[in-house]
């Protein structure tokens, strides 16, 4: 099931009015982390070999700690005052759970880059050092980059995703909205209508995401606990300028394909010790959306989709029906591809709210219990990594229970007695 054939409720909105120290937009390269881990063991990187210019000393570049991470369900944005308490309430079910060796965040754009070029990582660093010290073991974080809209936006005060020197300056291409700029979406009588994405096809606008993606590396490359950069789907750029009525005309999967590329190129060099993952799922054609997963393996860029099937769907209905990223990774795309992928790189999967609690994927049957989404990781996508929405007891989702399977404390149960089997260091790593 696409993107384009699911609507997303809205979920927990968290955000701030940030102060950070000002942060260049110049990339700065960062020193090497004092330590590297392996499936939890860690080695110093102190003292290298003469000659070695402070390079790592260990024989792995990445850091890798594979495994089951929790996922948030709650989203930093940007429009009020930051609080860490709803994050707090989440991460705090990762004490004494040892299998559940870290955390997934939703962190927007605008959360981050208030005014251009002042970035704002406080939030960010009070989640990490509370998952580095107050439970029973140190827990990773995954840093992951929302980027897009679900609800219209109603005026130009709205910066809960995007910057709003971005979409006050027309140097960032126009918008649907009259005298609104560097987004597109739905709209109707010259207003917002649905769900809708920064423009990142344009260069103007990528150029400073790429700018926020500097900042970041330079400020959380070095750190042990930062296990990766979660780059959002591609579906809803693609859906938003290329499939939205009117469609952007400055909008071609091509257009977004390049700057995608230039983005994860430059997240790889500013993040030169953590895994960069990119959701690739959907594009308006299936070809480029092959063509960039072919180009991820060269550029050890880690792969992910949502809508991540159980295993019997698999069995029962095949592959054709997944994400055509995924699905070039498994080497069945019907657009073409190089074959099979898995044995060069690993999946970091999301185990969305959709899979485990949604009636909308009952047409495949789910949603599907955690142990038969585990063994699709372990035997379709060859998941290092994945990360799985906590849903707390009692929960509902779009006003139905969810299962008691997806439960949190029911759900840990089964990841710690079901380990992910494919978490090796991928090939395609330095």
């Amino acid at each position: 099931m696409s993107r384009r054939d699911r609507i997303i409720a809205f979920t927990a909105l968290l955000g701030g009015t940030l102060c950070f120290t000002a942060a260049s937009s110049q990339a700065v390269k960062p020193n090497p982390p004092p330590q590297l881990c392996v499936n939890n063991q860690c080695a110093t990187t102190q003292g290298p070999a003469s000659g070695s210019g402070g390079a790592p000393s260990s024989s792995h570049q990445i850091k890798w700690n594979p495994g089951h991470y929790m996922a948030s369900y709650t989203k930093i944005v940007g429009s009020s005052t930051p609080s860490l308490a709803p994050l707090q309430l989440e991460m705090d079910d990762l004490n004494n759970q040892d299998a559940i060796i870290g955390y997934r965040i939703w962190i927007s754009w605008g959360a981050m880059e208030r005014t251009q070029g002042t970035y704002d990582f406080s939030l960010l660093d009070a989640a990490l050092t509370r998952l580095k010290t107050a439970y029973n073991k140190p827990k990773h974080l995954i840093i992951g980059l929302w980027m897009y809209g679900q609800q219209g936006l109603s005026n130009n005060e709205d910066w809960r995703v995007l910057p709003l020197y971005i979409q006050q300056n027309p140097k960032y291409g126009a918008s649907p909205v009259a005298g609104s700029y560097g987004w597109w979406g739905p709209s109707s009588n010259g207003k917002s209508t649905g769900q809708w994405a920064p423009a990142f096809y344009n260069p103007a606008v990528m150029d400073r995401f790429i700018a926020l993606v500097q900042a970041l590396g330079n400020h959380f490359d070095s750190d042990p606990y930062v296990e990766g950069l979660y780059i959002q789907e591609d579906s809803a750029i693609a859906e938003a300028g290329g499939n939205s009525s009117p469609a952007d005309p400055n909008y071609s999967d091509q257009a977004w394909s390049a700057q995608l590329e230039r983005l994860l190129t430059a997240s790889t060099a500013a993040f030169p010790h953590t895994s960069v993952i990119e959701a690739n799922t959907w594009l308006v054609r299936p070809q480029p959306t092959v063509a960039l997963q072919e180009w991820m393996l060269s550029n050890r860029i880690a792969p992910s989709a949502q809508d991540t099937w159980g295993q019997s769907a698999i069995n029962q209905y095949g592959t054709s029906h997944l994400a055509d990223g995924i699905q070039t990774m498994l080497g069945t795309d019907a657009a073409g591809g190089i074959g099979d992928m898995r044995p060069k790189t690993r999946a970091m999967m999301d185990v969305e709210s959709d899979e485990l609690a949604s009636p909308r994927v009952n047409a495949y049957g789910g949603p599907w219990t955690p142990l038969d989404i585990l063994n699709a990781l372990n035997q379709t996508y060859w998941a290092s990594h994945a990360f799985w929405t906590r849903f707390p007891p009692g929960s509902t989702y779009n006003a139905v229970p969810v299962p008691a399977a997806a439960i949190w404390p029911n759900m840990a149960a089964t990841l710690s007695q079901n380990p992910l089997t494919h978490t090796d260091y991928p090939a395609n790593y330095p």
